[in-house]
């Protein structure tokens, strides 16, 4: 019977996650992949499991309530399973902050960079701190990638994580899935906001807006329908 192997994407949000999700690892063939975390993950013996889910990092509409909350999910994952195989991609921390602002004007509300820079608890970005955590949780038995390094070598760091795993590397495409908000959304969405101040009209613009950008978010609810 073959060796039960676990390995668990933990993100960092705004780090290329769906496209590994889509583009590499539900192609890997011959293992068990799931793009959720909880009680019920089930792990099968004698495979490999990949499991990814980026909310493990905290996910990206917690910043304004718990900066911590990425270690304790990830000391609950160490008693889960122990013996797990940890991939973690870091950012530069201003691109990331940039990144993440656009993704909460368009999710949530449109507040100007400052002010949404003025809300957060600093913390979120001490990234070194808590890849330490994985660190010492899993002995060391973490995959540390760039973000950067996705971007100008993509071959080269889906071949890293696939010898990790220790999988074949799959035929993928190199494609943008989630393409960040222009500059001229991002300042239409903070205007539209700050002139009418309504959660319902903002759902709406936000709608148009993923509409027009053909958004997977979109995409997803049409197959659906389907």
């Amino acid at each position: 019977m073959n060796e039960t192997k676990v390995f668990i994407h933990v993100g960092l949000h705004k780090t290329g996650t769906t496209f590994l999700q889509n583009e590499v690892f539900k192609k890997i063939s011959g293992i068990n992949y799931q793009r959720k975390v909880d009680l019920t993950t089930h792990v099968e013996p004698g495979k490999i499991n990949l499991f990814s889910d980026e909310n493990l990092d905290g996910g990206s509409y917690r910043l304004f309530a718990d900066p911590f909350g990425r270690y304790h999910i990830a000391t609950n994952l160490s008693k889960m399973f122990p013996d797990a195989n940890i991939i973690v991609f870091t950012r530069d921390e201003k691109s990331w902050l940039i990144s993440a602002w656009k993704q909460y004007v368009l999710s949530y509300f449109g507040y100007p960079f400052q002010e949404y820079y003025r809300r957060i608890d600093k913390t979120i970005t001490d990234f070194n701190s808590y890849i330490g955590h994985l660190q010492k949780l899993f002995k060391n038995n973490v995959l540390l990638v760039h973000y950067e390094e996705l971007l100008e070598a993509p071959e080269d760091v889906v071949k890293n994580i696939c010898d990790f795993i220790g999988v074949p590397v799959p035929v993928f495409e190199n494609k943008s899935v989630y393409k960040s908000l222009s500059d001229g959304q991002v300042g239409f969405i903070v205007f539209f906001d700050k002139i009418f101040r309504s959660k319902t009209l903002h759902f709406i613009l936000s709608l148009f807006i993923r509409f027009v950008r053909n958004d997977p978010t979109i995409q997803k609810f049409r197959s659906k329908k389907l």
